[in-house]
């Protein structure tokens, strides 16, 4: 079995610094036997790389990883980004057929699939409009809101009354 040294970064951690799919995907790569480490099939959470190791994707992980959608939503105010809470309907709700804009200019047809697993890259408060972004794939949310994003997001703010100084 390969084993890295105990201060080598998880399997999954590594492959989310290359870029490769976000954490939680490694997870189920490697549970579905879709990862080889230096030539050695690794189908057990936990194990640690060296950062030097070869890692190789199975192309089932890739046709699953392209399968996988992103959809831009203009929330409007009323809707919560992500769970349910104190009576509010997430925004999700919204994402229907009959919704998808008419200019849509993608293939892909709407499947109820799409809508597991998909999660708000950021978050827009209640009483917020504007686009949000919800995707089943977490590379695209690390480049969206990771530590190291470098994407610009602007904010427009009405404010009732007089700011002080």
């Amino acid at each position: 079995m390969h084993q890295g040294k105990p201060e080598d970064p998880r399997l999954s951690k590594r492959m989310g610094e290359l870029g490769l799919c976000s954490r939680r995907e490694a997870e189920k790569w490697i549970v579905n036997g879709w990862v080889k480490v230096d030539g050695q099939d690794i189908d057990t959470l936990g194990v640690r790389v060296s950062p030097q190791a070869r890692i190789e994707i199975d192309p089932a992980a890739r046709d699953h990883q392209s399968s996988q959608v992103t959809i831009l939503l203009h929330k409007p105010v009323g809707y919560v980004s992500g769970q349910a809470e104190d009576g509010y309907e997430p925004a999700v709700v919204l994402i229907k057929p009959e919704n998808r804009w008419s200019g849509d200019p993608s293939p892909i047809r709407f499947q109820h699939g799409h809508l597991q697993g998909l999660a708000p890259a950021g978050r827009l408060d209640i009483d917020s409009t504007g686009l949000l972004v919800l995707t089943q794939d977490g590379r695209i949310a690390k480049q969206l809101i990771g530590q190291d994003s470098a994407i610009e997001k602007e904010y427009l703010v009405r404010v009732e009354g007089n700011l002080a100084e």
